[in-house]
């Protein structure tokens, strides 16, 4: 499917479902362009924010993730950011709030290596539970999941980042034009939003 062609079958699934289109919007990129993270690079990054998010509400197992992560090669994965924060003697509420809406970005990157199953629209906030299912458990071997990962086609990863990449602009058009939008979660759409273009190299590092 070319570029083109995405935008506007993306805007007509909108268009049915009640939210605002904005024609000016420019397609995104063609798909042979694209440069996409590797399934291993994907979920290593998914272990990586998941052991996050336990340190975050367990501070007691902060040294024994960190221990962990070196020993599965992953601690020279984490970004800059994210070293901090795991090195962190205590999170403030704000951090707490950041690291658990990350669930979001982890359930996008689980589908986009097929470890999880189709999303659903409009998206439910997911529950971490459900997500430490799909990984390995806890402080146990890495190598499977990371080696048995695979890609998504990459017109399926571009189909969803093109969707996410509408609906991020439109809530943000609600807020600055007080347009009337239909109930849908933005942090759950940002969040996914967040996660695919780092898939996708739009953005060049997870921090970004």
């Amino acid at each position: 499917m070319t570029a083109s062609k995405r935008k506007k079958h993306t805007e007509n699934f909108l268009s049915s479902h009640g939210f605002p289109v904005f024609d000016n919007l420019p397609p995104l990129e063609e798909e042979y362009n694209i440069t996409l993270k590797t399934p291993q690079e994907i979920a290593e990054r998914i272990l990586i924010l998941s052991y996050l998010n336990c340190t975050a509400f367990d501070p007691e197992l902060r040294n024994r993730i960190i221990n962990f992560l070196k020993e599965e090669g992953l601690w020279n994965k984490i970004s800059p950011k994210e070293e901090l924060l795991f090195e962190k003697p205590e999170f403030n509420n704000d951090e707490i709030a950041i690291i658990a809406w990350r669930a979001e970005s982890i359930w996008m990157l689980l589908w986009s290596i097929n470890k999880s199953d189709q999303l659903n629209f409009p998206p439910e906030e997911v529950n971490f539970n459900l997500i430490f299912e799909h990984l390995p458990s806890f402080l146990n071997s890495t190598e499977d999941f990371v080696t048995s990962a695979t890609l998504r086609p990459a017109t399926e990863i571009l189909d969803q980042a093109d969707l996410l990449f509408r609906l991020n602009w439109a809530f943000y058009q609600s807020q600055s034009n007080q347009l009337n939008i239909k109930e849908f979660n933005e942090g759950i759409v940002y969040e996914r939003y967040f996660a695919i273009n780092w898939v996708t190299s739009f953005r060049g590092s997870w921090d970004e």
